[in-house]
């Protein structure tokens, strides 16, 4: 979990208004500091989290691959940088699909590029129309990354359990409210020598830091 990461699923909230309960997919804090915490987000409401071992922040133990909940049991589903820990992701993204409710929500993110991190293993990673598909049982999709298009930092997707008229609207909306919550900047060292590198040598072995503050966003 990272600052953006928690910037978007803060944003979804504003903008999408998701229902009860929420689920959160790998909840196990793993991190010393409070960043992975999601439930000061949905305070006062249900919320469960589980993840494939117990520990902090799981309520109870589930594999992403084999759901025991019913079907729609969910109105909110979050799964935030799993896919890429789990060997057979796509039958998680149909799991996720069938215990979201009619109406609901859910957002799933996943790093591009991004150092290998076992927990306890780190097999995948997805770009943006690979992330695009997976979530293809939901009728409505927004999907985007941060960074540079070739070589994104973070993918996320958002999957609507309903049939929604502007999707681009709501994409713009979520953009703009995530750029609103997410102040995280580069160091000034890291930023002066993307600028001078980049100028000297050319973009490309700078992409991360020059375009740090890109975020895309598509419908569809």
């Amino acid at each position: 979990m990272d600052a953006l990461t928690k910037s978007l699923v803060e944003a979804a909230v504003a903008v999408f208004r998701p229902p009860d309960p929420i689920l959160e997919i790998g909840s196990l804090l793993v991190q010393e500091d409070a960043v992975g915490d999601l439930r000061p987000i949905f305070a006062g409401r249900n919320f469960v989290g589980c993840d494939m071992q117990p520990g902090p922040g799981v309520d109870r133990v589930e594999r992403l691959e084999a759901l025991t909940l019913p079907d729609g049991w969910a109105g909110t589903v979050l799964c935030l940088n799993v896919f890429e820990h789990a060997w057979e992701f796509w039958k998680g993204a149909a799991e996720i699909a069938r215990v979201t409710a009619p109406g609901g929500l859910a957002i799933v993110t996943a790093p591009f590029e991004f150092h290998i991190h076992a927990y306890p293993d780190d097999y995948f990673r997805f770009t943006p129309r690979a992330l695009r598909r997976l979530m293809s049982g939901f009728p409505s999709v927004i999907y985007g990354w941060q960074g540079h298009p070739k070589t994104p930092r973070l993918v996320f997707a958002a999957g609507l359990k309903a049939e929604r008229g502007n999707l681009a609207s709501l994409a713009d909306a979520w953009r703009r409210e995530t750029l609103a919550r997410w102040t995280e900047r580069p160091p000034l060292w890291d930023r002066f020598r993307a600028a001078v590198g980049g100028t000297l040598l050319g973009n490309r072995g700078f992409r991360a830091v020059r375009h740090w503050r890109e975020l895309t966003f598509e419908a569809g």
